[in-house]
């Protein structure tokens, strides 16, 4: 058997690597869009924030923390991007949790029934107020199915599967394969990474439900019948 060379070593390594990153499990390719088709995707991701203020809308759903689903109900009032309350209760309606957005920032404060109801890694929510920048982000917004930032400019792309893709500062936005409608976003804020998706959406109005993943903990919102 011939020694194999340098040169057709690296020739073989060139060919195996794209198998090795999909059997890794790694995030799908992203190619970037210009000319007409990236000006189209641009102006889809900038409509897509257009919504209509107030935002006021109820959710029931739970919590997967630490290994336990946890059930809770969840009001949103969102007057303006900059003025919005979100308040998680347990299912008797005693208030766990409030979070408060204020001119970019996000304060969360615990509620009466706190000491009973967390568990887990939620245990660590300290007494006192927690206060976080995030400027221009808006709960309403990604609560309505819309980007939670409002899009200024980004670099728009497409996936393997032909969704389109556009990063956009601290957020990174997704359609579905079929372009319709925006399906999934990812965003930074205050450094973590929150992953937010509307599975088994099928309009561009409000999604029915809504998925919000953080530091592992998975939170899992289903929009009540107005």
């Amino acid at each position: 058997m011939r020694a194999v060379t340098g040169s057709r070593r690296a020739a073989i390594f060139a060919a195996l690597l794209p198998a090795l990153l999909l059997a890794g499990g790694c995030a799908a390719a992203r190619y970037a869009l210009h000319g007409e088709e990236a000006r189209t995707a641009s102006g889809f991701f900038a409509a897509a924030g257009a919504v209509p203020f107030p935002v006021v809308a109820s959710f029931s759903g739970s919590a997967e923390i630490s290994g336990r689903t946890v059930p809770f109900v969840a009001g949103v009032n969102s007057r303006a991007p900059d003025r919005e309350t979100v308040g998680l209760y347990d299912p008797l309606g005693r208030a766990v949790l409030f979070l408060y957005n204020a001119g970019g920032e996000l304060s969360l404060m615990r509620g009466p029934a706190a000491d009973e109801v967390l568990t887990g890694d939620l245990r660590r929510v300290p007494r006192e107020q927690v206060v976080l920048r995030a400027d221009g982000f808006s709960l309403g917004r990604v609560l309505a199915g819309a980007p939670g930032f409002a899009v200024t400019d980004g670099s728009p792309g497409r996936t393997g599967d032909g969704a389109w893709v556009l990063a956009d500062g601290p957020q990174t936005l997704f359609t579905d394969p079929a372009r319709r409608l925006l399906a999934r976003a990812e965003y930074e804020i205050a450094g973590k990474r929150v992953a937010v998706s509307y599975p088994g959406r099928e309009g561009s109005g409000p999604p029915r439900t809504v998925t919000i993943e953080v530091r592992g903990a998975k939170m899992t919102l289903r929009r009540d019948a107005e």
